[in-house]
Parts: structure tokens; sequence; C-alpha cells
């Protein structure tokens, strides 16, 4: 165990196993880590540092990395495809009523959402509704008129 109070092995090894526990845990985190403990690692090949001056530069180096690149290399951070179209205007079945101030459920896409709408007409279960918004997991709907009530 001579190696680890080599402060270049230590914090060769501390870096190494960062690497290693990246691939088991998701997020782009741990990466950072690891790189933080070789920066350390080669600047005490060069210099001789005491060991709070190695943690201080372990902590800086690791988390100013972290809160500089993580965005680059976490493949997470993509919002998607804007899916509005997918939703606006089309028709949905209500299933359980709906209410101004009083949200329901309807059935879209073969898919239950929790359904809300400003419209004064109480919206029965079985009625055709149209989708004018959505916000996240839920739907704003407006009723379609009785003469133009149609299948999904």
């Amino acid at each position: 165990m001579d190696l680890l109070k080599d402060p270049v092995t230590f914090w060769f090894i501390v870096g190494l196993a960062c690497l290693v526990a990246e691939f088991s845990v998701p997020g782009v985190i741990i990466v950072f880590f690891g790189a933080g403990a070789w920066v350390v690692s080669l600047l005490c090949l060069v210099t001789p540092l005491s060991i709070p001056v190695q943690i201080a530069l372990f902590i800086i180096v690791s988390i100013g990395s972290l809160l500089l690149l993580r965005r680059k290399f976490n493949p997470g951070t993509d919002p998607g495809p804007d899916l509005t179209e997918d939703f606006i205007g089309r028709t949905a079945v209500v299933l359980e009523p709906i209410r101004k101030g009083r949200p329901g459920r309807v059935t879209f896409k073969g898919a239950a959402w929790k359904a809300e709408t400003r419209s004064e007409t109480p919206l029965e279960k079985g009625r055709y509704v149209s989708i004018v918004r959505h916000d996240s997991i839920v739907l704003h709907v407006e009723p379609i008129p009785e003469e133009e009530q149609r299948l999904p």
C-alpha cells in the first residue's frame, strides 16, 4: 500500500475509479470528479503540494468542470421536438366529466389525460372535445358543437 502514499498514484487511482464508476451511474457527473483527480495527479507530478491544497484543487477543478461542461457532454438535456401540432385541433373523448374550474379526464391517442376547460358548458362522459392547448400532462379542451360531433 506504499503506492497510495504517493499523491500522484493516489489521485490517478481516484480518477480511474471515478471514470469506471461513471459507466454504472447515469447522468454524466462522476467523470468530472475523475478529471479533477487527474488534474491534481498531474500537478503533484510537476510540483509538491500539501494535502489541503490537493483537496482544494480537487474540489475546485471537479465542481468547476462539472458546472461549465456538463451541458456539453450530457445528452439528456435536449428538450426534444415540439409536439404541439400533435395535439392542437385534435379530437378527444371525455372519460370523466369536466367543468370550468374542475378538471376531468379525456382519452386521446389511446391514453387517458387530465383535462381542463374554460367553457361554461359542462362536458359529460362520451362527449367529443377539441384540444386547444396542452401544458405538460394537462390538455385544455373546448366542446365541439353537437352537430359537428365526429370520431377522433
